[in-house]
């Protein structure tokens, strides 16, 4: 595994060989502390190089890893033919992707999501992740819809990974297409009350005239 190709700095390359590290001890130590200490020593880094790319400490780990699986995602969207797929498919993939990225660190996952931490803690975490995903495919909505769809979409990927987690395939994209579709749903009956309040009602006509 290596996930520190695109590091640009030197706090970068250092926090990404520390997520590596930390990624291969989580399953066995949890995401702790202690357990940064022993990935620091494991990936060879003194403690100023390790302070210097995560002053927050795990936390930061835990966000570098959504960023780096953010940016996994957006590749894979950008890799893919799409063209003529409904909407409701494009998410569906776009999910599908993040799962597919996750896979191989599954056992790391599940730790941290029982961690004190939470791996849904923080702005940048599955909110980044379904950022990647909208903006993968070409969302240009602003201002309420911007946020709406980003904060319906966490939603989604946050109850499938609990599902995922469990290991049966089959279950978890039964449970992902449920919840798109109920997200459809919310989406076409959100646009018509829009529209209902949007639209100028008909001028009521003086008895007598004509239309």
């Amino acid at each position: 595994m290596n996930l520190g190709d695109h590091a640009a700095t030197p706090s970068e390359r250092f926090r990404l060989k520390l997520l590596e590290a930390m990624l291969e001890v989580a399953p066995d130590l949890g995401w702790t502390p202690a357990s940064l200490q022993e990935a620091r020593e494991r990936c060879g880094l003194t403690q100023g190089e390790a302070d210097l790319a995560c002053p927050g400490g795990v936390g930061d780990l835990l966000e570098e890893f959504h960023h780096v699986m953010s940016a996994m995602v957006g590749r894979r969207l950008g890799e893919a033919d799409l063209v003529g797929m409904k909407i409701r498919d494009k998410v569906t993939f776009g999910v599908r992707a993040y799962l597919e990225a996750l896979e191989p660190f599954r056992p790391a996952v599940r730790r941290a999501i029982a961690s004190p931490l939470g791996l849904f803690a923080g702005p940048r975490g599955l909110w980044g992740v379904a950022d990647a995903i909208w903006s993968g495919l070409g969302d240009r909505s602003t201002d309420f819809n911007w946020y709406s769809k980003r904060t319906i979409l966490s939603g989604v990927i946050a109850s499938t990974l609990l599902v995922w987690l469990a290991g049966d395939a089959a279950e978890t994209e039964a449970f992902l297409q449920r919840r798109i579709a109920d997200v459809m749903t919310f989406e076409k009956t959100k646009s018509k009350v829009r529209s209902f309040f949007t639209t100028s009602p008909t001028e009521p006509q003086p008895p007598g005239s004509r239309s």
